[in-house]
């Protein structure tokens, strides 16, 4: 008798520390939060991809101007990754990239977000693709395509927005 009224005081200690609320709040049970379903729009299988593409470009040195130089400029990397991970047309200059997607906070940025900068005077003049914890790939003048931090200071003070491309309503394909 005594393990049974043992065994079922143990079974009501497992289902009240299994209740969906705090316990020792002092407001009371929270009352329940809806869930919003969220479309994915990409699997992780398409990002690890994203993310093969991107690895392509590392080292690769940077093309100024003139159209005699081998490489490519910040522009052309990113017009090129999209177009070869799910062949979305970008704008060919920055300005105009700037002006595709979706505006995104600072505080938001996802992986494939394009991320812009003033680098010469007033006018968005630079252009990476967000890899994750606060880094972002683009073409540079010295090194070629690398990887930076947006918290460097170079980089803090010349961030001007972000751009999202990666949604199924913003993406303009040749499909």
């Amino acid at each position: 008798m005594k393990r049974r009224l043992f065994g079922c005081l143990i079974l009501m200690l497992v289902a009240v520390g299994c209740t969906p609320y705090a316990r020792y709040s002092k407001y009371g049970p929270e009352a329940a939060r809806e869930i919003q379903p969220t479309q994915a729009t990409y699997t992780t299988d398409d990002y690890i991809r994203l993310g093969l593409i991107l690895r392509e470009y590392l080292g690769k040195p940077y093309r100024g101007k003139s159209r005699y130089q081998q490489g490519l400029d910040c522009s052309e990397f990113t017009y090129d990754v999209f177009r070869k991970f799910n062949r979305t047309i970008l704008p060919r200059t920055v300005a105009d990239q700037y002006k595709e997607g979706r505006e995104v906070r600072r505080t938001q940025l996802a992986y494939g977000d394009l991320v812009f900068f003033r680098t010469e005077r007033r006018k968005v003049s630079h252009v990476g693709i967000y890899v994750g914890h606060s880094e972002f790939m683009h073409a540079t003048n010295s090194r070629g395509v690398i990887i930076n931090n947006l918290t460097e200071k170079y980089w803090a003070e010349r961030y001007v927005g972000a751009r999202r491309i990666l949604d199924k309503e913003t993406i303009k394909t040749s499909r």
